[in-house]
């Protein structure tokens, strides 16, 4: 069974979000859209003016498993869909003329690894098109168990932060061992700061990893000449 989670209290007014495999299809999810829809209305007495539907890239785990296809159905009963993530597994989605309307009608932005389907999908439909957040550096240190990775967040206004987080055998609510801290970068980061001025922001014993790893200098170097919207998502 695939999972369906709905969140009310981010960047869009509802966010749902999808870990499973195959085809998102609601006859093997745990809950419907309908369901999230009717918890929405009865806490506020009215209907999301703006969702983003994340489906989560479960092979990027190290899983056996993970989405493939989506039932174009599935995004139909969402009228308002602001946003779409998609993960690389998915390399096909019908847009079928319920399916267009909705994306015309809410200017839509597909967000997904850049090369990938997503930004494919959106210049051939077009429609706005914006990286996913991704991971681009990590460290176990094993003498205190203690792990640190380093995600690059793209916010809706079309800002960009770096989100830290650092997970101990010894983490909890109001400990001093673990959490998340946030990293503002310049509006232009991807014109005007360079890998090793981003590593600076976080914890010193991230720096070697930021540099090494190579994703982030990957991400700069290919984000120069793709069609990218930075823009606030209205």
């Amino acid at each position: 069974m695939s999972l369906l989670h709905y969140d009310f209290d981010g960047e869009y007014a509802m966010k749902l979000s999808l870990w499973g495999g195959g085809t998102v299809n609601e006859d093997d999810l745990n809950m419907t859209v309908a369901d999230a829809y009717g918890e929405y209305r009865e806490q506020f007495r009215d209907d999301p003016t703006n969702v983003s539907v994340f489906i989560e890239d479960c092979f990027a785990y190290k899983l056996d498993y993970g989405f493939t296809a989506i039932d174009p159905a599935f995004l139909e009963q969402i009228p308002t869909l602001k946003e779409l993530i998609l993960p690389d597994s998915i390399t096909s989605l019908d847009v079928t003329p319920a399916l267009e309307k909705i994306f015309k009608k809410n200017n839509t932005l597909i967000r997904g690894s850049i090369d990938a389907f997503a930004e494919e999908f959106a210049d051939a439909n077009g429609l706005r098109f914006r990286p996913s957040d991704f991971r681009f550096a990590e460290r176990f240190f094993e003498a205190t168990q203690e792990s640190t990775w380093l995600t690059l967040i793209f916010k809706r206004d079309g800002s960009a932060v770096v989100k830290e987080s650092i997970s101990s055998p010894g983490s909890s609510a109001g400990n001093c061992f673990g959490g998340d801290w946030y990293y503002d970068l310049k509006r232009d980061f991807y014109k005007s700061q360079t890998v090793e001025e981003i590593a600076e922001l976080v914890r010193s014993y991230m720096y070697n990893s930021v540099i090494e790893d190579g994703r982030l200098a990957s991400f700069l170097e290919k984000v120069k000449t793709h069609r990218i919207f930075w823009g606030k998502n209205e």
